[in-house]
């Protein structure tokens, strides 16, 4: 396992796979992380969208859903991880506005590419606004890459043309090597 995947957690916080009474939270912190965004960022359909409660059931699931929680046991922050077409697709990742900036974000992401290569993923995609501070560049500090149209996967290339029909612009795909 790269270090970069050494699983590094803020003090006064843990990060748990989520349990069901976890599940009803998770939409108040997307959309309070969303609200970070600048207004031209996410069409106003996009901005109120929430993931799916059976999205969230199906990964807590399978595993591929963790919450970070405060020393009070409530969660203030969440990673969904899906498996699409044999790959590993990192497909959320929020923290809540008052918890951010304390490296909950970077923890989750290190916490599910751990998960992930135990399980056999040699890799991990995401797709991520190209020009947000904590959205590509952010990644790349993490160890993600900008993955060419040569090198996308079918799914991968999917997503983002789906992306780009519903609104959002100046949208990439990242790849994180998890093991060689």
């Amino acid at each position: 396992m790269k270090s970069e995947c050494s699983k590094i957690v803020p003090a006064g916080y843990a990060i748990i796979p989520a349990e069901s009474r976890h599940l009803p939270l998770l939409n108040a912190i997307e959309l309070a992380a969303a609200k970070l965004f600048p207004d031209d960022y996410l069409p106003e359909h996009i901005l109120s969208d929430k993931v799916p409660m059976d999205v969230l059931l199906d990964a807590q699931a399978q595993d591929m859903l963790w919450v970070a929680v405060d020393a009070g046991g409530s969660p203030v922050g969440y990673i969904l991880v899906q498996a699409v077409d044999g790959l590993a697709l990192l497909a959320q990742v929020d923290v809540h506005p008052d918890h951010g900036r304390q490296g909950l974000g970077t923890a989750l992401i290190r916490h599910a590419m751990q998960a992930m290569h135990e399980r056999g993923f040699a890799e991990c995609y995401l797709t991520t606004f190209s020009d947000i501070a904590w959205n590509a560049p952010f990644y790349a500090k993490l160890g993600f890459g900008v993955v060419g149209e040569a090198d996308m996967p079918q799914a991968i290339a999917e997503i983002l043309r789906e992306e780009q029909e519903r609104g959002l612009r100046n949208r990439v795909a990242m790849r994180l090597k998890i093991s060689e």
